[in-house]
């Protein structure tokens, strides 16, 4: 049964459908495996949540519970809806997890997979050395390379996280509305 996703976002809530919109494929290239934990166990509690409301609404309807509010349960054909598009928006992220967790397996495998040893390098005068420590190596083109090219900090992690922009976005906001009314006084 395919519905107009208008119909179908009307029936949740804002937060509740931003987290249905960040299950679809090109939303979900986006998420790291922490993120993607997270929001499995958000959608599962939401999932719970509409299955036990349904529930709780079919035995109110047909009169084999008493109801919980001042009018009975007519039915409950919505929220079995709602549960079911936490059921696939699930399905969704815990198949993107598994893909995930798979290719950083298959990427530990590789890393400890036995390599082809080489010929090793002849130590240079070797008694010359004795008593004394070997010179240290730094590395150019691991760890330091890679970090220059990373952002550091808070805009990181307002790139990862649309709530942070908006906070980030609002305390910038308070801050230049402060610089304004002390430039007046």
């Amino acid at each position: 049964m395919r519905t107009l996703p208008s119909k179908r976002m009307s029936l949740l809530t804002e937060r509740e459908a931003q987290l249905v919109l960040s299950s679809a494929p090109r939303n979900l290239a986006e998420l790291s495996p922490r993120e993607l934990r997270g929001r499995i166990a958000r959608t599962r509690r939401l999932m719970e949540k509409y299955q036990d409301a349904a529930q709780r609404q079919r035995r109110e309807a047909l009169r084999k519970e008493l109801p919980s509010r001042s009018r009975r349960a007519e039915g409950n054909r919505n929220t079995l809806q709602k549960a079911e598009y936490f059921a696939l928006t699930l399905e969704r992220f815990e198949k993107r997890l598994a893909m995930l967790e798979r290719k950083a397996q298959a990427r530990t495998r590789a890393a400890s997979s036995p390599v082809p040893r080489r010929a090793k390098r002849a130590a240079p005068a070797r008694a010359a050395m004795e008593g004394r420590k070997p010179a240290r190596r730094t590395r150019v083109a691991g760890r330091t390379a890679k970090a220059s090219r990373q952002k550091r900090g808070g805009a990181l992690k307002q790139e990862r996280f649309p709530s942070l922009k908006r906070q980030a976005q609002a305390s910038g906001r308070g801050r230049r509305t402060q610089g304004q009314r002390d430039a007046r006084r």
